[in-house]
């Protein structure tokens, strides 16, 4: 059993925050469509009163702050973090204890991670391996369906995740002297021997993320694999032996000089609107990771910037009334009793305490903050038509549409 006191949450509020689909439940577990391999049949329990979880069917298993540092690749002091902030509950404990289990069902000991290697050192291994890797065919003709242009693609360095040789890859970079100890997603196995954490499971388009100075400082995955909990992934080896988490660096594009610029949620998609636009884009790897903003503003507001657009996506309007078309309505114990669906409601309220983090972020550096919004309707709620801001964008060059600024 794990001990939750002073978390301020349970299981349950985790299973909200990643939007897991419940298949079943009663008082003391839920049975959910499994994120690590996608059952559908409700393979994966949640046990209320241990706060634990298992999948009956790929054996994936832990604690609470397991389910979604495993799912995201990030730590579980990051995981307490972000959970904590996507439920708007302010500072975060960071001494939880493992569970408690018999002396002969003890998990191996946890890995040892390594430091994290310099920004500079992080840059020039991950640009090595840029020069490495190939983008395939598939993923280049994505890139284009969404609004980017073969040379913005080839300036982008978008790579796909390799299948197979990765043992190889990280051999070869380590010939050419690039550091692997301290890189994110670089790990030893058993036999010593350097790796990269790339796996079949996790297949899909890398994207490099650039720091404030032009330097790649991690990279996002957009899975080919798509769920409903998750589109991209960190390229982490946190859980690895001399591991490092990626952490949640925040994507720059743009002039750093203009005086105005716009904050999105993910590098991919501000990227395809700063092309479509010409304007300056912070893109955040979440709504509600917003800490690591900070910081990048505040830089910034110490050269030119006089005023922060919030571009996220426009499910922070997204309607809540109750339709009977929801994917979770078959576990709603509300039923008919209100003419909202909770399960959107709670979706909506937890986009916007990330919105207001970044209002509050703004006001405390003095920086005027407006919301930029489109596809609404009269009552002021999101049609469910352009969720985006680079979907908004296209929009506008094809259709001449326009979006409102709210103060």
């Amino acid at each position: 059993m794990y001990d939750i006191s002073g978390f301020g949450y349970d299981i349950r509020d985790v299973v909200r925050v990643l939007n897991l689909t419940v298949r079943r439940k009663n008082g003391r577990s839920y049975d959910v469509d499994c994120p690590f391999c996608n059952h559908k049949t409700g393979k994966l329990n949640i046990n209320i009163e241990k706060n634990v979880f298992r999948c009956n069917y790929c054996d994936a298993h832990g604690g609470m702050l397991d389910l979604y540092s495993k799912l995201y690749n990030v730590t579980k002091t990051e995981a307490n973090q972000q959970i904590r902030e996507a439920l708007n509950l302010g500072q975060y404990r960071d001494d939880y204890q493992k569970p408690v289990r018999p002396e002969r069902d003890l998990e191996p000991s946890a890995p040892v991670n390594s430091e994290r290697a310099s920004d500079v050192e992080i840059d020039q291994t991950y640009s090595q391996m840029l020069s490495m890797l190939t983008l395939s065919r598939k993923h280049q003709e994505d890139l284009q369906k969404r609004g980017l242009t073969p040379e913005q693609i080839a300036v982008q360095r978008y790579r796909s995740v390799p299948l197979f040789g990765v043992k190889k890859l990280a051999e070869r970079l380590a010939d050419k002297g690039c550091t692997l100890k301290g890189v994110p997603g670089f790990y030893q196995g058993e036999d010593g021997t350097w790796s990269i954490h790339f796996t079949a499971k996790n297949s899909g388009i890398l994207i490099p993320i650039l720091s404030i100075e032009g330097l790649i400082q991690g990279f996002q995955i957009r899975l080919d694999f798509v769920t409903d909990s998750r589109k991209y992934i960190w390229l982490s080896s946190s859980n690895y032996q001399m591991g490092v988490s990626s952490g949640s660096p925040v994507h720059v594009i743009g002039n750093l000089d203009a005086e105005t610029m716009y904050v999105t949620e993910g590098a991919l998609k501000g990227t395809i609107a700063h092309y479509l636009s010409g304007d300056t884009f912070l893109c955040a790897p979440g709504v509600n990771q917003y800490r690591s903003l900070h910081p990048v503003l505040e830089s910034l507001s110490k050269r030119n910037l006089k005023l922060v657009y919030e571009v996220y996506d426009m499910d922070k309007k997204m309607r809540v009334n109750c339709d009977g078309q929801h994917k979770k309505c078959g576990e709603c114990l509300d039923a008919g009793v209100h003419d909202y669906c909770p399960f959107k409601a709670k979706k909506r309220e937890i986009i916007q305490n990330g919105c207001k983090k970044l209002y509050e972020g703004c006001r405390s550096l003095s920086l005027p903050v407006q919301r930029m919004i489109w596809d609404m309707d009269e009552k002021g709620e999101w049609c469910g038509r352009i969720k985006g801001i680079d979907d908004f964008y296209y929009a506008t060059r094809r259709n001449n549409k326009t979006g409102v600024f709210e103060k």
